[in-house]
């Protein structure tokens, strides 16, 4: 079972779905043949509407196959920032990246979470245009920091490096200032 939200309408319209596979489906009809659920804004027009909107421009510009391109020159943008020593990694799939921020790199030592580095970075990051996901808790629950970036289909790679240098900027900002 995958679920799916947020931009299956590109934020347009509420709109988000659950994709199964054949053998979820065959135990249903194995069963009583139905799949019982309920949302609040199922089966609007306008959503669907504007969710199908979204698949024909996706289909139209064929802009899946832009991912892996995109991707790799995000990944090769951002490259150059494991070398910070406040650097714990940066990973991600496709176009969804997660960059960590570490006290200590050698030990994997996170922030205390009152020091909010996830949030400076934010801040300092959007400061320069460049708006990313901050995010604490990622270690334990309580401590660790770190921001996502997901940008769209259709980032340039100037724009990839536009967001590697903003967020490079940030953390000399605030690593400067701690």
């Amino acid at each position: 079972m995958i679920t799916f939200g947020k931009g299956a309408a590109s934020g347009y319209a509420p709109l988000g779905g659950v994709i199964v596979g054949p053998w979820m489906i065959e135990t249903f009809e194995r069963g009583s043949g139905a799949f019982q659920h309920g949302f609040t804004y199922q089966n609007h027009p306008v959503s669907m509407a504007a969710g199908n909107a979204v698949l024909d421009i996706l289909q139209e510009h064929n802009l899946f196959a832009r991912v892996p391109i995109a991707s790799r020159e995000l990944f090769a943008a951002l490259e150059p920032l494991k070398a910070h020593p406040h650097m714990g990694d940066v990973r991600g799939l496709g176009l969804l990246a997660g960059i960590e921020f570490v006290k200590d790199k050698a030990e994997r030592v996170p922030f205390p979470r009152e020091e909010n580095i996830a949030g400076k970075i934010f801040q300092a990051a959007i400061e320069q245009g460049v708006l990313t996901y901050p995010t604490q808790g990622c270690v334990d629950g309580v401590n660790g920091d770190h921001i996502l970036l997901a940008p769209p289909f259709i980032i340039s790679s100037e724009e990839c490096h536009i967001a590697a240098q903003a967020i490079a900027d940030a953390m000399k900002k605030v690593f400067s200032a701690s």
